[in-house]
């Protein structure tokens, strides 16, 4: 008997969600609001879109475990092949990080090339991954407990119902889930909320001929001093730059071009405005606001529906600002096909509600990671932290500090921002230690080099 698994959004999540499908079901159906470009070019569904994307270490080998040769797509576009710390300027709240090898590398590109990259190998490799475009999902079909397909619309015909083995929402933040849960009477899964108000403004320049050494420059938000802003420029593919200014708890930066360059001066350092002031703009500006951070509990339905389940943004949508998205939306395509294949894909009852029980452990860390930091400012809305999550920033205030001196120590941090290692790595003994002796040393220092002075050289 042929089985079908339906995807609903043909988003990051849904992309890597349908490759997984595609070993355990016979057809795998994506239903997607938009009309899908035929090459890297920016589409409504993903506002963020034209903005700075951070493919962590951890996303990128998934990705390529999952689509092998994805690669040598990379270098096909022309996406640089970056080493943390040798091509990375980081200016943390402790200061301008030593330039170093962590050993971390990764490619980096636009958001746009990076999904259609991914689309374009799922389309050639998986023929059994189809497309159903320009239409809206209306709500879930069920019979009795179980979720037996859905009730879509194309943008220019009838509503029409198509029946599945299994329904997988990766529709994103605005995800309706909530809405067709309630109306097949099923409970409204519960939300954890935290508001940190951030805003983008984003242009694209043309590099220019003598670029500086570093190929990727962050300045974080200081949570400690309450400064509200930062900033990011990667180099990416097609010899371009992409610069953005980001500014929490409703600081956001102007999309003219005035006031962008004038935002730009008042960073903690002015290496981000040096480098753009005589660069060659090669868009407009574009702006985007995002509220923060939403956590949906699917796991802590008393009573769910079979045979359906959520990823992605649908389930955890983070401030965009830790580039978390598209590596945790990888992380539960390697957990979905774990698990599909120890079941049964032709009777999964039981697998929605083990399913979103172990999702909810492995994002675990990102959420406390991002939540964490958002959760400093005084204007973020959302549960405060309570006596352990207190200590843990005030740990990490501590690990900031000492970070520009030490290099283990960075490597460790590095590893954790990219989701390749626990946050439990940094709470061990000797690592501890590590930490302390340095605070001891550094008594009253607070960076290797004052916030107005460049970036290090290479060691």
């Amino acid at each position: 008997m042929a089985t079908r698994a339906i995807v609903i959004g043909g988003s990051m999540a849904g992309l890597l969600t349908a490759r997984v499908l595609a070993e355990f079901f016979d057809t795998v159906t994506i239903i997607e609001r938009d009309t899908l470009p035929d090459g890297p070019e920016y589409r409504h569904g993903v506002p963020q879109g034209r903005h700075v994307h951070a493919l962590l270490a951890q996303g990128q080998q998934i990705m390529e475990t999952l689509f092998p040769g994805l690669d040598e797509d990379f270098v096909e576009i022309g996406a640089p092949r970056l080493t943390w710390g040798i091509d990375t300027a980081y200016m943390t709240s402790g200061g301008w990080l030593r330039r170093f090898n962590t050993g971390i590398n990764v490619n980096q590109m636009s958001r746009v090339a990076l999904e259609f990259l991914i689309r374009r190998r799922l389309q050639r490799h998986h023929p059994n991954v189809t497309f159903v475009t320009n239409s809206v999902v209306d709500s879930l079909v069920a019979e009795g407990d179980r979720v037996t397909g859905v009730r879509y619309t194309p943008h220019e015909g009838q509503a029409t119902t198509m029946e599945a083995d299994l329904v997988v929402d990766a529709s994103g933040r605005n995800s309706k889930a909530p809405e067709w849960l309630k109306t097949l009477g099923y409970d409204v899964p519960s939300e954890t909320v935290v508001k940190s108000y951030i805003g983008y403004a984003t242009r694209w320049y043309e590099m220019p001929d003598n670029p500086p050494d570093w190929r990727i420059l962050f300045i974080q938000a200081d949570t400690r001093r309450q400064i509200l802003r930062g900033a990011a420029l990667f180099e990416v593919e097609g010899g371009r730059w992409l610069a953005t200014l980001g500014g929490v708890n409703k600081d956001y930066p102007p999309t003219d071009e005035e006031g962008f360059l004038a935002f730009a001066r008042t960073l903690r350092t002015p290496v981000f405005y040096d480098a753009i002031k005589d660069a060659k703009p090669l868009s407009p500006i574009y702006g985007y606001r995002i509220e923060g951070n939403r956590l949906r509990h699917f796991e802590k339905l008393a009573r769910q529906p079979e045979r359906f389940i959520a990823v992605g943004d649908a389930v955890c949508a983070f401030n965009p600002l830790y580039g978390q998205g598209m590596t945790v939306a990888a992380i539960e395509a390697l957990l979905l096909r774990s698990m599909l294949a120890k079941a049964n894909p032709a009777n999964l009852d039981g697998f929605a509600r083990t399913f979103h029980r172990e999702v909810a452990r492995a994002i675990r860390n990102a959420w406390l990671l991002a939540t964490g930091e958002d959760l400093r400012y005084p204007g973020t809305e959302g549960a405060k932290p309570g006596a352990a999550d207190r200590f843990v920033q005030w740990y990490t205030d501590r690990v900031l500090e000492v970070m520009p001196y030490d290099e283990t120590i960075t490597r460790a941090f590095t590893q954790v921002a990219n989701l390749a290692a626990s946050p439990t790595a940094m709470l061990r003994p000797s690592f501890a230690l590590r930490v302390l002796r340095h605070q001891l040393r550094q008594q009253g220092i607070s960076a290797v080099n004052s916030p107005g002075e460049v970036p290090p050289r290479l060691s």
